[in-house]
C-alpha cells in the first residue's frame, strides 16, 4: 500500500465493503432532523452524498461522525448491537444510573466502533497481502516450470535422459516448496472484533511481504534440496542416516545409465523402472515440501563426520 493512498478506492472493494457502505449511509439518513444544527453534520452529509466515490478513510470517518450525531435512543440501540458483535469488549458498558451516562455511552461506543474499523481494515489488508504473495509465488513457479519444460524438451532431443530426470527432480522440489508456502499463507484467517490478533497469520504475512526475495529463495531452495535428496537416495545414505532407517520398499531403486549419447561415457544413477521413477518423484516433492528434511539429514552426516574426525 502506498503512503499517498493508504486504502484502495471504494469502487475496487465494493464486493467486499458494499453492505458496510450501505449501512453507514442508511445510519446517516436515519438521523432525526434536529441534529442538523450540530457540528460535523454538514461534513457528514457531504460524505454521504458522494458515497460511491469515498475511500476507506472517508467512510470510516463518516461512520464515527454518524455515531457522534446520534441522539441517545439511537445511541443505545447501536451500543446494544456493538455489545453483541464484540466477543470481549475492552471495557464494560456504562450503566444508565452513572453520571454523564450519555457521554460515557457515546465514548464507549466510539471506542468499540474504532476497534471494529481496525479489525475490518486488518482483514482487508490480510486478503491484499495474501493475494500479492500468492501472485509472486505463482509467477516464480511458472518461471521455473517453463525453464524445466524447456530443459526437458532439449534433453529429449539430445537423448540426455539423466539430465531430464534431474530437471524433473528440481521442478518437483520447487513445486513442493510452493505448496508448503502457499499452505502457510492460506492458514491466515480473518479475526472478529474483540478477538486477540495473536495466533493469526497477519503478522507472518507482513513479515513475508517484507522479505519477498526470501520467499523466492525458499522456493528455489526446494529445487536444490530435491537435487541433494536425489543424491542421498541414489547413494543409499538416506536410509542409513535417518533414525531407524527406512523400509527399502519406500525408497526408489536405481540403475546406472549413460548420461548422454554423444560419446559421453559418464554414467548416472536413474530410477530402475516406472514405479521407481514415481517413488523418486514423490520423494523429490517431499524434499521441497518438508524444508527441514534435507538440512536435517546433512546435519546428521556432518555430525558423524565430526565425531569420526575427533576420534581419529
Amino acid at each position: 500500500m502506498s503512503a499517498v493512498r493508504p486504502y484502495r478506492p471504494l469502487a475496487q472493494v465494493r464486493a467486499v465493503g458494499g453492505p458496510y457502505v450501505d449501512q453507514v449511509v442508511a445510519d446517516f439518513r436515519a438521523l432525526p432532523p434536529e441534529v442538523a444544527a450540530q457540528p460535523r453534520y454538514q461534513e457528514a452529509r457531504a460524505l454521504a452524498e458522494q458515497c460511491d466515490e469515498l475511500d476507506w478513510r472517508q467512510l470510516f470517518t463518516l461512520e464515527l461522525w454518524v455515531l457522534q450525531l446520534m441522539p441517545l435512543y439511537q445511541l443505545e440501540q447501536r451500543a446494544a448491537v456493538l455489545g453483541e458483535i464484540f466477543a470481549r469488549p475492552p471495557s464494560p458498558r456504562p450503566l444508565p444510573d452513572e453520571d454523564d451516562y450519555a457521554e460515557r455511552l457515546r465514548a464507549w461506543a466510539l471506542n468499540l466502533q474504532s476497534e471494529r474499523q481496525w479489525v475490518f481494515r486488518k482483514n482487508l489488508l490480510l486478503e491484499q497481502e495474501g493475494w500479492r504473495l500468492r501472485r509472486r509465488l505463482v509467477e516464480t513457479w511458472l518461471a521455473v516450470s517453463v525453464a524445466a519444460l524447456l530443459l526437458g524438451w532439449v534433453t529429449v532431443l539430445l537423448g540426455w535422459g539423466g539430465v531430464g530426470v534431474l530437471a524433473l527432480a528440481g521442478w518437483l522440489g520447487v513445486t513442493g516448496a510452493y505448496v508448503s508456502i502457499a499452505r502457510r499463507i492460506q492458514s491466515g484467517s480473518a479475526t472478529r472484533p474483540g478477538e486477540s490478533s495473536r495466533g493469526t497469520a497477519f503478522g507472518n504475512l507482513c513479515a513475508l511481504d517484507v522479505g519477498q526475495d526470501t520467499l523466492v529463495q525458499a522456493m528455489l531452495f526446494g529445487g536444490v534440496f530435491a537435487w541433494i535428496g536425489y543424491g542421498l537416495l541414489a547413494s543409499g545414505l538416506l536410509g542409513h542416516l535417518l533414525d531407524g532407517g527406512l523400509n527399502s520398499a519406500l525408497l526408489p531403486q536405481f540403475s546406472i545409465v549413460g548420461l548422454g549419447t554423444a560419446g559421453l561415457e559418464l554414467g548416472w544413477p536413474q530410477p530402475a523402472g516406472e514405479r521407481e521413477l514415481v517413488k523418486l518423484a514423490v520423494w523429490c516433492f517431499v524434499f521441497g515440501f518438508a524444508e527441514r528434511l534435507v538440512p536435517g539429514v546433512l546435519d546428521k552426516l556432518s555430525g558423524k563426520l565430526n565425531k569420526d574426525r575427533d576420534r581419529g
